[in-house]
Protein backbone atom coordinates (compact mmCIF):
# COMPACT_ATOMS: atom_id res chain seq x y z
CA UNK A 1 0.00 0.00 0.00
CA UNK A 2 2.97 2.02 0.67
CA UNK A 3 4.34 1.73 -1.99
CA UNK A 4 1.66 2.09 -4.10
CA UNK A 5 0.72 5.20 -2.46
CA UNK A 6 4.77 6.51 -3.46
CA UNK A 7 3.77 5.52 -6.91
CA UNK A 8 1.16 7.50 -6.91
CA UNK A 9 2.63 10.04 -4.99
CA UNK A 10 6.00 9.87 -7.63
CA UNK A 11 3.84 9.74 -10.89
CA UNK A 12 1.73 12.93 -9.61
CA UNK A 13 5.03 14.87 -9.04
CA UNK A 14 6.36 13.92 -12.45
CA UNK A 15 2.85 15.32 -14.18
CA UNK A 16 3.25 18.55 -11.74
CA UNK A 17 6.96 18.59 -13.01
CA UNK A 18 6.08 18.38 -16.14
CA UNK A 19 3.19 21.03 -16.16
CA UNK A 20 6.02 23.29 -14.38
CA UNK A 21 8.34 22.70 -17.10
CA UNK A 22 5.90 23.15 -20.02
CA UNK A 23 4.66 26.63 -17.81
CA UNK A 24 8.40 27.51 -17.96
CA UNK A 25 8.84 27.18 -21.30
CA UNK A 26 5.75 29.28 -22.52
CA UNK A 27 6.59 31.75 -19.80
CA UNK A 28 10.45 31.96 -21.44
CA UNK A 29 8.95 32.31 -25.13
CA UNK A 30 6.74 34.90 -23.59
CA UNK A 31 9.30 37.01 -22.08
CA UNK A 32 11.32 36.29 -25.61
CA UNK A 33 9.25 37.91 -27.60
CA UNK A 34 8.47 40.81 -25.00
CA UNK A 35 12.39 41.21 -25.27
CA UNK A 36 12.36 41.40 -29.28
CA UNK A 37 9.03 43.92 -29.25
CA UNK A 38 11.24 46.06 -27.27
CA UNK A 39 14.27 45.72 -29.28
CA UNK A 40 11.82 46.29 -32.64
CA UNK A 41 10.52 49.61 -30.82
CA UNK A 42 13.69 50.83 -29.66
CA UNK A 43 15.36 50.14 -32.93
CA UNK A 44 12.08 51.63 -34.91
CA UNK A 45 12.56 55.29 -32.25
CA UNK A 46 16.60 55.36 -33.07
CA UNK A 47 15.86 55.06 -37.01
CA UNK A 48 12.76 57.37 -36.00
CA UNK A 49 15.19 59.79 -34.27
CA UNK A 50 18.31 59.64 -36.94
CA UNK A 51 15.87 60.51 -39.63
CA UNK A 52 14.21 63.55 -37.54
CA UNK A 53 18.14 64.74 -37.32
CA UNK A 54 18.87 64.23 -40.80
CA UNK A 55 15.85 65.84 -42.01
CA UNK A 56 16.89 69.11 -39.36
CA UNK A 57 20.85 69.12 -40.53
CA UNK A 58 19.78 69.13 -44.19
CA UNK A 59 17.53 71.62 -43.83
CA UNK A 60 20.32 74.09 -41.92
CA UNK A 61 22.99 72.81 -43.80
CA UNK A 62 24.35 72.08 -47.64
CA UNK A 63 22.91 69.08 -48.79
CA UNK A 64 25.14 67.18 -50.96
CA UNK A 65 22.21 65.01 -52.25
CA UNK A 66 20.87 67.87 -53.68
CA UNK A 67 23.56 69.24 -55.89
CA UNK A 68 23.18 72.45 -58.09
CA UNK A 69 26.68 71.95 -60.15
CA UNK A 70 27.77 69.54 -63.04
CA UNK A 71 30.44 67.75 -60.76
CA UNK A 72 27.85 67.34 -57.83
CA UNK A 73 24.92 66.31 -60.04
CA UNK A 74 27.92 63.61 -61.60
CA UNK A 75 29.41 62.73 -57.89
CA UNK A 76 25.92 62.23 -56.60
CA UNK A 77 25.01 59.95 -59.68
CA UNK A 78 27.93 58.02 -59.01
CA UNK A 79 27.32 57.59 -55.04
CA UNK A 80 23.42 56.59 -55.74
CA UNK A 81 24.94 53.65 -58.27
CA UNK A 82 27.82 52.44 -56.27
CA UNK A 83 25.12 52.11 -53.35
CA UNK A 84 22.70 50.14 -54.83
CA UNK A 85 25.57 47.86 -56.41
CA UNK A 86 26.49 47.30 -52.57
CA UNK A 87 23.04 47.47 -51.72
CA UNK A 88 22.47 44.29 -53.99
CA UNK A 89 25.45 42.15 -53.02
CA UNK A 90 24.58 42.91 -49.24
CA UNK A 91 21.12 41.41 -49.64
CA UNK A 92 21.80 38.79 -51.74
CA UNK A 93 23.77 37.41 -49.05
CA UNK A 94 21.66 38.26 -46.20
CA UNK A 95 18.90 36.25 -48.90
CA UNK A 96 21.36 33.22 -48.60
CA UNK A 97 22.32 33.50 -45.77
CA UNK A 98 18.89 33.47 -44.33
CA UNK A 99 17.62 30.16 -46.56
CA UNK A 100 20.84 28.31 -45.37
CA UNK A 101 19.98 28.71 -41.69
CA UNK A 102 16.09 28.04 -42.19
CA UNK A 103 16.46 24.89 -44.98
CA UNK A 104 19.28 23.41 -42.72
CA UNK A 105 19.03 24.52 -39.31
CA UNK A 106 17.32 20.57 -38.92
CA UNK A 107 19.40 18.62 -40.92
CA UNK A 108 21.77 16.13 -39.26
CA UNK A 109 25.58 17.07 -39.08
CA UNK A 110 26.22 13.88 -41.12
CA UNK A 111 23.85 14.85 -44.19
CA UNK A 112 25.90 18.38 -44.92
CA UNK A 113 26.94 19.00 -47.87
CA UNK A 114 31.07 19.35 -48.27
CA UNK A 115 32.49 22.09 -50.56
CA UNK A 116 36.03 22.47 -49.77
CA UNK A 117 38.16 21.93 -52.74
CA UNK A 118 35.61 22.06 -55.15
CA UNK A 119 37.00 24.04 -57.77
CA UNK A 120 34.17 24.68 -59.70
CA UNK A 121 32.67 27.01 -56.70
CA UNK A 122 36.15 28.39 -55.49
CA UNK A 123 35.97 29.69 -59.28
CA UNK A 124 32.65 31.41 -59.04
CA UNK A 125 33.35 32.97 -55.34
CA UNK A 126 36.56 34.48 -57.37
CA UNK A 127 34.78 35.83 -60.78
CA UNK A 128 32.07 37.51 -58.76
CA UNK A 129 33.68 39.64 -56.14
CA UNK A 130 35.82 40.75 -59.89
CA UNK A 131 33.14 41.56 -61.61
CA UNK A 132 31.72 43.68 -58.91
CA UNK A 133 34.90 45.44 -58.99
CA UNK A 134 35.17 45.90 -62.33
CA UNK A 135 31.91 47.57 -62.62
CA UNK A 136 32.85 49.74 -59.95
CA UNK A 137 36.08 51.10 -61.26
CA UNK A 138 34.58 51.27 -64.45
CA UNK A 139 31.59 53.30 -63.18
CA UNK A 140 34.74 55.71 -61.04
CA UNK A 141 36.49 56.32 -64.36
CA UNK A 142 33.42 57.53 -66.59
CA UNK A 143 32.62 59.76 -63.45
CA UNK A 144 36.11 61.17 -63.46
CA UNK A 145 35.97 61.57 -67.12
CA UNK A 146 32.90 63.54 -66.52
CA UNK A 147 34.16 66.27 -64.31
CA UNK A 148 37.55 66.75 -66.91
CA UNK A 149 38.06 70.18 -67.71
CA UNK A 150 36.51 71.88 -70.50
CA UNK A 151 36.50 75.21 -72.03
CA UNK A 152 36.17 77.76 -69.08
CA UNK A 153 33.75 80.82 -69.57
CA UNK A 154 34.92 82.16 -66.70
CA UNK A 155 38.41 81.91 -64.51
CA UNK A 156 39.89 83.16 -61.47
CA UNK A 157 41.87 81.90 -58.28
CA UNK A 158 40.91 81.34 -54.85
CA UNK A 159 43.39 81.79 -52.35
CA UNK A 160 42.85 80.35 -48.72
CA UNK A 161 44.10 81.81 -45.75
CA UNK A 162 43.87 81.08 -41.87
CA UNK A 163 41.29 81.84 -41.66
CA UNK A 164 39.68 83.34 -44.79
CA UNK A 165 38.85 82.72 -49.04
CA UNK A 166 40.27 85.37 -51.52
CA UNK A 167 38.80 85.22 -55.23
CA UNK A 168 41.25 87.35 -57.19
CA UNK A 169 39.79 88.17 -60.96
CA UNK A 170 43.26 89.15 -61.76
CA UNK A 171 42.07 89.51 -65.38
CA UNK A 172 39.04 91.77 -64.34
CA UNK A 173 41.48 94.06 -61.95
CA UNK A 174 39.51 93.42 -58.39
CA UNK A 175 39.66 90.97 -55.61
CA UNK A 176 36.89 90.17 -53.08
CA UNK A 177 36.89 88.13 -49.63
CA UNK A 178 34.78 85.19 -48.46
CA UNK A 179 32.10 86.05 -51.22
CA UNK A 180 32.12 85.33 -54.82
CA UNK A 181 29.30 85.76 -57.76
CA UNK A 182 29.23 83.21 -60.87
CA UNK A 183 26.70 82.95 -63.73
CA UNK A 184 24.43 80.15 -64.34
CA UNK A 185 25.20 77.96 -67.05
CA UNK A 186 28.86 78.99 -67.62
CA UNK A 187 31.56 76.79 -66.67
CA UNK A 188 33.97 78.23 -63.78
CA UNK A 189 37.61 76.96 -64.06
CA UNK A 190 39.93 78.24 -60.60
CA UNK A 191 43.32 78.00 -59.71
CA UNK A 192 43.23 76.91 -55.92
CA UNK A 193 46.30 77.75 -53.68
CA UNK A 194 47.01 78.65 -50.54
CA UNK A 195 48.69 81.16 -48.45
CA UNK A 196 50.19 79.60 -44.92
CA UNK A 197 49.23 75.48 -44.80
CA UNK A 198 46.66 72.79 -46.34
CA UNK A 199 43.09 73.49 -46.66
CA UNK A 200 40.35 72.17 -48.75
CA UNK A 201 38.07 74.10 -51.25
CA UNK A 202 34.43 72.84 -50.83
CA UNK A 203 31.13 73.78 -51.99
CA UNK A 204 28.89 70.89 -51.39
CA UNK A 205 26.20 71.83 -53.88
CA UNK A 206 28.46 72.16 -56.88
CA UNK A 207 31.59 70.05 -56.55
CA UNK A 208 33.80 67.98 -54.88
CA UNK A 209 36.51 68.99 -52.83
CA UNK A 210 39.73 69.98 -53.73
CA UNK A 211 42.82 70.59 -51.43
CA UNK A 212 45.29 73.99 -51.39
CA UNK A 213 48.54 73.08 -50.68
CA UNK A 214 51.34 75.96 -50.17
CA UNK A 215 53.73 76.07 -53.21
CA UNK A 216 51.46 73.91 -55.44
CA UNK A 217 48.42 75.31 -57.33
CA UNK A 218 45.35 73.18 -57.89
CA UNK A 219 42.07 73.35 -60.10
CA UNK A 220 38.83 72.53 -59.99
CA UNK A 221 36.02 73.29 -62.79
CA UNK A 222 32.36 72.59 -62.93
CA UNK A 223 28.88 74.87 -64.00
CA UNK A 224 26.45 75.73 -61.98
CA UNK A 225 23.23 74.72 -62.49
CA UNK A 226 20.61 76.63 -60.91
CA UNK A 227 21.15 80.32 -59.54
CA UNK A 228 20.68 80.62 -55.55
CA UNK A 229 23.19 81.50 -52.50
CA UNK A 230 25.63 78.19 -51.87
CA UNK A 231 27.42 77.96 -48.68
CA UNK A 232 31.32 77.01 -49.21
CA UNK A 233 34.12 76.09 -46.32
CA UNK A 234 37.35 74.76 -45.68
CA UNK A 235 37.31 70.76 -45.39
CA UNK A 236 40.51 70.00 -44.15
CA UNK A 237 41.32 70.97 -40.24
CA UNK A 238 44.15 73.88 -40.69
CA UNK A 239 43.85 75.54 -37.33
CA UNK A 240 41.96 76.57 -34.32
CA UNK A 241 39.17 78.29 -36.60
CA UNK A 242 38.89 75.97 -39.09
CA UNK A 243 35.42 75.66 -38.07
CA UNK A 244 34.89 79.26 -39.16
CA UNK A 245 36.24 79.51 -43.09
CA UNK A 246 33.39 79.50 -44.54
CA UNK A 247 32.26 81.76 -47.63
CA UNK A 248 29.26 82.02 -49.98
CA UNK A 249 28.83 81.32 -53.68
CA UNK A 250 26.03 83.42 -54.82
CA UNK A 251 24.76 81.69 -58.62
CA UNK A 252 22.96 84.29 -60.59
CA UNK A 253 22.02 85.28 -64.33
CA UNK A 254 25.08 85.93 -66.76
CA UNK A 255 23.46 89.32 -67.01
CA UNK A 256 23.77 89.94 -63.18
CA UNK A 257 26.75 88.47 -63.26
CA UNK A 258 27.77 91.16 -65.70
CA UNK A 259 26.83 94.16 -63.05
CA UNK A 260 28.52 92.69 -60.51
CA UNK A 261 31.85 92.50 -62.24
CA UNK A 262 31.65 95.86 -63.59
CA UNK A 263 30.70 97.13 -60.00
CA UNK A 264 33.77 95.24 -58.41
CA UNK A 265 35.66 97.27 -60.81
CA UNK A 266 34.65 100.64 -59.47
CA UNK A 267 37.15 101.82 -56.34
CA UNK A 268 35.71 102.42 -53.43
CA UNK A 269 32.62 104.89 -53.13
CA UNK A 270 33.59 108.28 -51.29
CA UNK A 271 31.72 108.45 -48.01
CA UNK A 272 28.92 110.78 -47.36
CA UNK A 273 27.85 111.09 -44.07
CA UNK A 274 29.74 113.06 -41.49
CA UNK A 275 30.45 109.94 -39.31
CA UNK A 276 31.53 107.83 -42.34
CA UNK A 277 33.70 111.12 -43.91
CA UNK A 278 35.06 110.68 -40.24
CA UNK A 279 36.10 107.36 -40.70
CA UNK A 280 38.15 107.27 -43.94
CA UNK A 281 39.91 109.96 -42.59
CA UNK A 282 40.91 107.78 -39.30
CA UNK A 283 41.45 104.82 -40.46
CA UNK A 284 44.55 105.39 -42.73
CA UNK A 285 46.29 106.75 -39.59
CA UNK A 286 45.52 103.49 -37.82
CA UNK A 287 48.02 101.25 -39.73
CA UNK A 288 44.54 99.20 -41.06
CA UNK A 289 46.27 100.00 -44.46
CA UNK A 290 49.34 97.38 -43.78
CA UNK A 291 46.90 94.77 -43.89
CA UNK A 292 43.98 95.80 -45.92
CA UNK A 293 43.66 97.73 -49.07
CA UNK A 294 40.73 100.01 -49.96
CA UNK A 295 41.29 100.68 -53.90
CA UNK A 296 40.98 104.47 -54.45
CA UNK A 297 42.47 105.44 -51.47
CA UNK A 298 46.46 105.21 -49.80
CA UNK A 299 45.71 101.75 -48.33
CA UNK A 300 47.00 98.96 -50.55
CA UNK A 301 48.15 96.55 -47.97
CA UNK A 302 47.56 92.37 -49.32
CA UNK A 303 47.71 90.43 -45.75
CA UNK A 304 44.30 90.68 -44.87
CA UNK A 305 40.70 90.55 -47.08
CA UNK A 306 40.43 93.90 -49.41
CA UNK A 307 37.61 95.79 -48.12
CA UNK A 308 36.95 98.08 -51.45
CA UNK A 309 33.45 96.67 -51.35
CA UNK A 310 33.02 95.60 -47.58
CA UNK A 311 29.70 96.89 -47.56
CA UNK A 312 27.90 94.61 -50.01
CA UNK A 313 28.93 91.97 -48.33
CA UNK A 314 26.75 89.55 -46.10
CA UNK A 315 29.38 88.66 -43.63
CA UNK A 316 32.05 89.22 -41.13
CA UNK A 317 35.22 87.29 -40.54
CA UNK A 318 34.31 84.65 -42.90
CA UNK A 319 31.30 84.80 -42.34
CA UNK A 320 31.29 84.24 -38.69
CA UNK A 321 29.10 87.26 -37.94
CA UNK A 322 26.37 88.98 -40.45
CA UNK A 323 27.27 92.54 -41.17
CA UNK A 324 25.34 94.50 -39.32
CA UNK A 325 26.42 97.56 -37.87
CA UNK A 326 26.05 96.46 -34.71
CA UNK A 327 28.08 93.04 -35.51
CA UNK A 328 30.89 95.39 -36.95
CA UNK A 329 30.99 97.04 -33.76
CA UNK A 330 31.47 93.99 -32.38
CA UNK A 331 34.12 92.85 -34.18
CA UNK A 332 36.00 95.83 -34.17
CA UNK A 333 36.07 95.91 -30.09
CA UNK A 334 37.50 92.59 -29.86
CA UNK A 335 37.94 90.45 -32.73
CA UNK A 336 39.92 87.89 -30.67
CA UNK A 337 36.54 87.65 -28.49
CA UNK A 338 34.38 86.56 -31.57
CA UNK A 339 37.14 84.64 -33.54
CA UNK A 340 39.81 83.38 -31.26
CA UNK A 341 43.21 82.95 -32.59
CA UNK A 342 42.25 85.31 -35.34
CA UNK A 343 44.99 87.65 -37.76
CA UNK A 344 43.05 90.44 -36.78
CA UNK A 345 44.65 93.08 -33.32
CA UNK A 346 42.52 94.24 -31.54
CA UNK A 347 42.98 98.13 -31.96
CA UNK A 348 42.36 100.89 -28.87
CA UNK A 349 40.22 103.01 -30.14
CA UNK A 350 37.35 105.69 -28.55
CA UNK A 351 33.61 104.57 -29.02
CA UNK A 352 33.39 107.34 -30.81
CA UNK A 353 36.37 106.26 -33.55
CA UNK A 354 34.61 102.68 -33.55
CA UNK A 355 31.25 104.14 -34.31
CA UNK A 356 32.93 105.93 -37.54
CA UNK A 357 35.03 102.76 -38.59
CA UNK A 358 31.85 101.32 -38.51
CA UNK A 359 30.20 103.98 -40.91
CA UNK A 360 32.79 104.27 -43.43
CA UNK A 361 33.04 100.58 -43.66
CA UNK A 362 29.25 100.26 -44.09
CA UNK A 363 29.52 102.76 -46.52
CA UNK A 364 31.92 100.84 -49.06
CA UNK A 365 29.18 99.02 -51.32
Amino acid sequence: MRAQRGDRNGGAGAVRGGEMTVRGGSAGRGRHRRLSVRTLLVVATWVIMLAMAGAAAAASHPNVLNPAGSAAHDIKTLTLQVFAILSLVLLTVWVLLAYVIIKGRRRPESEASQTAGNLRIEIVWTIIPAIIVAVLFFLTIRTTQQLAFGDPSVRFAVVAHQWWWEFDFGPQGFKTANEVYVPNDHTLYADLRSADVIHSFWVPQMAGKVQTIPGRVNHIAFTPLATGTYLGECSDFCGMEHARMRFVMKVVTPAQYAVWVQHQQLPAATPTGAAAVAGGDLMPTIACGGCHSVRGTTMTGTFGPDLTHFGSRGGIGAYTLTNTPQNLLTWLQDPQAVKPGCNMPRIPLSLPQQQELVAYLEELK
